[in-house]
């Protein structure tokens, strides 16, 4: 039977590290000279595709900064005209409130003295009937007192007469 020494000794057996120093100095050339050609092929395109990528992300967050930025002083512009447009449309609805209460005002004052004038109108009718009432009274009771016939002239000359002497009366008392 054989022993365990001689069978690691045999080449068909050999581990990573067996070997002789040309083997390990050609597989560190060989891997130096991979990493040279990988880094020159794929390395340095793989790093300008990620800084390009970087860079590219970069100008996206700061063009989302820029517009978030613009979005919110647009925001402020709006409200603010907002606040403007209420502002205008309460002021309009104040003015005319006043507006509609001082033509109210105004219409109450001229019916006010639209109806004295038509009391003045009918107290100064209402005078006159009375007068001309108590004037035709007055002829006929001396047309009976004297006992002769007054001619329409002679009555309507009394009547106004009597009615001038008694407004006299009348504005000496209302002084």
């Amino acid at each position: 039977m054989a022993q365990p020494s001689e069978v690691s000794n045999s080449g068909t057996d050999r581990g990573i590290f067996s070997g002789t120093y040309a083997d390990a100095v050609w597989t560190m050339a060989a891997f130096v000279v991979l990493l040279l050609v990988l880094g020159s092929v794929a390395w340095k395109p793989m790093l300008k595709i990620l800084k390009n990528r970087e860079e590219r992300i970069k100008q996206q967050l700061d063009t989302a900064d820029i517009t978030r930025k613009q979005a919110e002083l647009m925001f402020d512009d709006y409200k603010q005209q907002g606040l403007q447009i209420v502002e205008k449309a309460t002021e309009k609805a104040r003015q005319l409130e006043k507006t509609a209460i001082d033509k109210g005002g105004q219409e109450i004052i001229a019916m006010k003295r639209k109806a004295q004038g038509d009391i003045e109108y009918l107290q100064l009718a209402a005078s006159q009937q009375l007068w001309e009432q108590a004037g035709n009274m007055l002829l006929t009771i001396s047309s009976e007192i004297l006992g002769r016939a007054v001619t329409h002239e002679d009555n309507q000359r009394l009547i106004y007469e009597a009615i001038k002497r008694l407004e006299q009366e009348q504005s000496g008392k209302q002084l």
